[in-house]
């Protein structure tokens, strides 16, 4: 059974979003890819997740204003990420967690976040 009062998440917010852009219709858009017109509005909707990337070349070829790149991030956001800290060391378990509590609440700063990429990046 699939969730009716599902909320977009952001593939299927960009996609639809760019897909009016470029005034195609959703019957459109899955013709072209090889999927139902169905099955794209779930996407659109967040009742599915993202398309699968076997389709995003047809995808990005039917809604010229899509881009590759965009495509995997918004693909990557609307997935949940889990951390297995079963095996990790207490300090990356720590870590990890205060990471994760500061994420929920949304409190970093933008120099907190700056460092912290620098940091995780390993530029610094």
């Amino acid at each position: 059974m699939t969730d009716t009062n599902a909320t977009p998440n952001p593939f299927g917010a960009y996609l639809r979003a760019k897909r009016i852009e470029c005034a195609r219709s959703l019957r459109e858009v899955a013709e072209a890819v090889g999927i139902s017109h169905v099955y794209l509005g779930e996407v659109e909707r967040g009742i599915r997740g993202p398309l699968k990337e076997e389709h995003w070349d047809a995808l990005l070829r039917a809604i010229p204003a899509l881009t590759h790149a965009e495509l995997e991030r918004a693909a990557q956001t609307s997935r949940p990420l889990e951390i297995d800290l079963a095996s990790a060391p207490p300090r990356y378990q720590d870590l990890a967690l205060a990471l994760a509590r500061r994420f929920k609440r949304r409190n970093l700063s933008e120099t907190e976040l700056a460092r912290l990429m620098k940091v995780l990046k390993g530029n610094e």
